[in-house]
């Protein structure tokens, strides 16, 4: 018996929009893997940002907590006792089987944002950018409200990164590609001359 789970799309609206403020003028939708940054010639990257500097202040601590957690709670789940690597991501794809995705399904409630399928994905977001980060250090994260609308962004190669949707890609019943190639696809991206 094979179990069908839904698709990001679904689980995103399901589980993330709704706790996007209702007078965000942008469309909650889930996001491509990487985006085109547009800016003016002698615009800053602030402007793609809807925070204040007292929000961004915010932003960043929740991802730095985001990205703590991952990096405990993580290998813990995992029985994983090596430094963060993408081997880290592929030990996790293996252990989210379709029957375990479906089982925290089950036990999320999407009304509270402590459910254990946002918390997840959330986890999985901030470790894939932290491994990015690893591999490419002049990533910086364009923080967003909520903070899992927030990308990681090279200004060289005038992109953006929203890793968290990612997150909820690899943890639904879409085809993926393994998050190790997304990774090193993206570093290779980012290697090529503009």
């Amino acid at each position: 018996m094979s179990i069908e789970l839904p698709d990001a799309e679904t689980l995103y609206h399901q589980f993330f929009s709704r706790w996007i403020p209702p007078e965000d003028p942008r469309k909650a939708q889930l996001r491509s893997d990487l985006e085109q940054i547009e800016l003016e010639p002698g615009q800053h990257i602030r402007v793609l940002s809807p925070l204040t500097d007292e929000g961004r202040k915010e932003v960043d601590a929740q991802l730095a907590r985001a990205t703590e957690a991952a990096l405990a709670d993580i290998p813990a789940m995992l029985k994983l006792d090596t430094p963060p690597s993408l081997e880290w991501l592929d030990a996790l794809e293996a252990h989210l089987t379709p029957e375990r995705i479906q089982e925290l399904l089950r036990g999320s409630d999407p009304d509270k944002h402590d459910n254990l399928y946002l918390i997840l994905c959330c986890e999985t977001g901030a470790l894939i950018g932290h491994l990015l980060q690893k591999a490419w250090p002049t990533l910086r994260w364009l923080g967003d409200f909520p903070y899992f609308e927030s990308s990681l962004f090279d200004l060289n190669a005038t992109i953006c990164i929203p890793t968290f949707h990612w997150a909820v890609k690899t943890l639904s019943g879409d085809e993926h590609k393994p998050l190790r190639d997304k990774v090193s696809a993206t570093i290779e991206f980012l290697r090529e001359p503009v």
